[in-house]
């Protein structure tokens, strides 16, 4: 609060005090008393009013300027009156109890609404592994009927819209779960050959199925050596996600294919770190797209002229990636390729046994 402003709200006080301050004076001169004494009383009263201006002005600046201040600094905004002392004026308290019922209310409002939500993710998964039973079932009833001697192009087919179904469902729960990643992860020590081998027997069929090579490229990294802190699980749906996508962008004039590429490098005192890229040679990615293609539902050029997309994907992948401090970018040449990087670095705020 300036003085400027807090004077144009006091402004009527202020005609009204001089406008008394010159009747007074008039009333002096009228009953002819002595100048000395005019002059004197003239002044204790415009002392008076400039003290009680003053001090209603600092008290009223520092109780709304720590408000401010408060306001600011929280993250949670509506805490502020707990960090304020009980003003000291009238207008302050009535405030200060105005916002303690205006908050008290939406805390109200908004524990009914965590609670419903926290219910409806609850159905939710419990849902998605309710359904995940009958679809595995189903993909490996389709195996099976793969494997007799009759045509089973319908079959494939079938067992290929299973396998998105199953690809959706997944992507589904881990968005659910990744409201509460904190509860559902474990940072730990998981060797990056092993991530690499998961990955790869997990979207083995669906590879071959769709007649992609699998390449690993870890140049001069030893992967069955190194190590990075991640929580394994979380880690291995992030890679599955990217390789979905190389798989669903694929080109079909090319022989395709999905390359894992990990390169180490030494960041300093003692601290290294590693990049897992997803590359492939599929459609590629428009460059105006590529700015925005981990924005939420965002589905681009090739979401709408290619497939149907939720455009989920990369959105929960750089999520994750943010909650497991990790870094993902994505680099792409249309009808070229596209190439995916997560970078972990092992330091120690992840330092784990």
């Amino acid at each position: 609060m300036t003085v400027k402003k807090y004077v144009k709200d006091k402004i009527i006080e202020i005609i009204i005090a001089a406008v008394v301050g010159v009747i007074i004076l008039w009333l002096l001169t009228i009953f002819k008393v002595n100048l000395v004494a005019i002059t004197l009383i003239t002044g204790l009263f415009i002392l008076s009013w400039i003290s009680v201006f003053i001090y209603d002005y600092y008290r009223r600046k520092g109780f709304y300027n720590r408000l401010s201040e408060s306001v600011d600094k929280l993250d949670k905004a509506y805490l502020v009156l707990e960090t304020m002392e009980t003003p000291g004026f009238l207008e302050g308290e009535i405030i200060s109890e105005i916002l303690y019922d205006i908050d008290k209310s939406m805390a109200e409002n908004v524990a009914l609404y965590q609670k419903q939500s926290k219910d409806f993710s609850e159905y939710i998964e419990m849902w998605l592994h309710e359904v995940k039973l009958p679809l595995s079932a189903i993909s490996l009833k389709l195996h099976n009927l793969m494997n007799l001697d009759i045509d089973n192009t319908e079959y494939k087919k079938l067992l290929a819209e299973t396998r998105r179904i199953e690809t959706l469902v997944n992507q589904v729960l881990y968005y659910v779960r990744s409201g509460s990643i904190e509860k559902d992860y474990h940072i730990a020590k998981s060797r990056v050959a092993d991530i690499i081998h998961e990955t790869a027997m997990t979207y083995r069929e669906n590879l071959q199925d769709n007649n992609i090579d699998f390449i690993i490229d870890a140049g001069d990294t030893d992967i069955n050596a190194v190590e990075v802190n991640t929580d394994h699980k979380w880690f291995i749906f992030i890679m599955g996600q990217l390789i979905s996508n190389s798989i669903k962008y694929k080109r079909d004039e090319v022989q395709s294919f999905v390359k894992i590429v990990v390169n180490s490098e030494t960041l300093g005192e003692g601290e290294n770190g590693i990049t897992i890229s997803v590359e492939d040679n599929g459609i590629g990615i428009p460059e105006n797209d590529l700015r925005r293609v981990f924005e939420k539902s965002f589905t681009g050029f090739n979401g709408e002229g290619r497939t149907k997309s939720t455009g989920m994907g990369l959105y929960i992948v750089k999520e994750l990636c943010k909650k497991l401090g990790h870094e993902v970018t994505i680099e792409s040449k249309q009808n070229e390729w596209t190439r995916v990087n997560i970078r972990i670095t092992n330091d120690s705020f992840y330092d784990v046994m």
